[in-house]
């Protein structure tokens, strides 16, 4: 799999064939199919090992925050800096957002998102609804709508290194600005009344 991330990130899926992933692997073609069933099935185990690797980071980013006497919000805003942190990594971004959708197709891809990162932001919507911190409009609304704009952000960034840095801190003032106006702004200024 590691094999695979590296090949297909630099290359391409197309370009990466079976017979080089195994070659860097040092494992025969017959070992990826009897684990994997084919290229395409090595690949959607691949996609779906990063996104949930990136959940994990992500919630873990959340909780230190929380940990360290954070709020709610800062540890949400928290996790989506993470996710748009790893977009700096260019071949994980060309198998994510470029890759993953064309060869997996909508539905498969659409079944790795729900299992891992849609399916964690909408968990994550449904915490802060709970709470009274997010509009309560439907979780599975909100989910695609905020990681689309996650997603675009990333695709935002440029591949030069010397203009990431200013890039990324533009990414996140804007997607913070965007998810700001989802707070449920009417009961947090009842809830900091209350608390003055």
């Amino acid at each position: 799999m590691a094999s695979a991330a590296r090949l297909i990130g630099l290359h391409g899926y197309g370009a990466a064939s079976v017979g080089s992933i195994c070659a860097e692997a040092k494992v025969t073609a017959g070992a990826l199919y009897h684990h994997y069933g084919d290229k395409k099935g090595l690949f959607a185990a691949l996609v779906e090992n990063i996104d949930a690797q990136l959940v994990a980071a992500a919630l873990q980013t959340g909780a230190r925050v929380l940990e360290a006497g954070g709020n709610h919000w800062d540890a949400f805003l928290a996790t989506t800096d993470t996710v748009l942190a790893a977009g700096l990594d260019v071949p994980m971004r060309r198998i994510m957002l470029t890759e993953a959708p064309a060869v997996l197709g909508a539905q498969v891809w659409g079944e790795i998102r729900q299992r891992q990162g849609l399916g964690a932001m909408q968990r994550h919507i449904r915490a802060l609804q709970s709470q009274g911190i997010f509009l309560q409009h439907h979780p599975q609304r909100l989910a695609p709508i905020i990681l689309g704009t996650l997603y675009g952000a990333i695709e935002s960034l440029p591949d030069q290194a010397e203009s990431v840095p200013q890039a990324l801190q533009e990414a996140k003032h804007c997607v913070h600005a965007m998810l700001e106006a989802l707070r449920d702004q009417p009961r947090l200024a009842a809830a900091n009344a209350v608390s003055m």
